[in-house]
């Protein structure tokens, strides 16, 4: 039983083994952003992790083995004058664009909406009937005369406020499913459309996260 609880948590423990070391590094082009006598001294990931780093001269090239989905960077030049650098989507450093719903009602309001509709026409409709029975009941010998008028009535107005509620509920959990689908169609579309574009832009320390400012201006060699 050993041997077999062995082999199954086997393939487990060689994925968890598996050293970061073979990850491709991510790889950011510095021409034209970093001046000759600046370097980078310390950089950050967005889990407030230091990142390890080189920077190859030749070609400018920033190489990160550490795994972020964006990056700032601490930047010294021969003075020690310190700068700093956001390296990322776009959609991280730029101002974000709010994509708003279109107006509409709310899961609630669509229920109870419908519920409210549903409702009044049941009750109009069934009070329409007791009405046509009470008054060929009134203009009748008979004393059942406008009894099956009466009986109809309630029923509708019954029946069909129950339906109106099971109706409404129905409306409002279908406008909840579908502002939902909207709402991640719009998240989706606007990932893809950032995570294609990446950008190295100079930032002030102000604009750094406060939980990732401290950790950047700390890991500093």
């Amino acid at each position: 039983m050993k041997k077999l609880l062995f082999l199954l948590l086997l393939p487990i423990g060689l994925f968890a083994k598996v050293p970061s070391s073979i990850m491709s590094p991510t790889i950011y082009d510095l021409t034209g952003v970093l001046r000759a006598d600046q370097q980078v001294v310390s950089m950050i990931t967005d889990e407030a992790k230091l990142a390890e780093y080189s920077f190859n001269p030749e070609n400018n090239y920033l190489t990160i083995p550490t795994y972020g989905a964006f990056y700032y960077a601490a930047v010294t030049d021969s003075v020690g004058d310190l700068s700093y650098l956001y390296l990322g989507p776009k959609s991280v450093a730029q101002e974000p664009s709010i994509q708003e719903l279109p107006v509409g009602p709310s899961p609630i309001q669509a229920g109870l909406g419908a519920a409210g509709k549903g409702t009044a026409i049941s009750w109009v409709s069934g009070l329409t009937c007791v009405g046509i029975g009470a008054y060929v009941a009134d203009n009748s010998s008979d004393p059942w005369a406008g009894f099956a008028w009466i009986i109809v009535g309630a029923a509708v107005a019954v029946y069909g406020t129950v339906a109106s509620v099971i109706y409404g509920t129905f409306k409002g959990v279908q406008t909840s499913v579908r502002n939902n689908n909207k709402r991640y169609r719009r998240h989706l579309a606007a990932n893809n459309s950032s995570l294609n574009s990446f950008v190295v832009i100079p930032v002030e320390l102000e604009e750094i996260p406060k939980e990732l400012r401290g950790p950047l201006l700390v890991g500093q060699k």
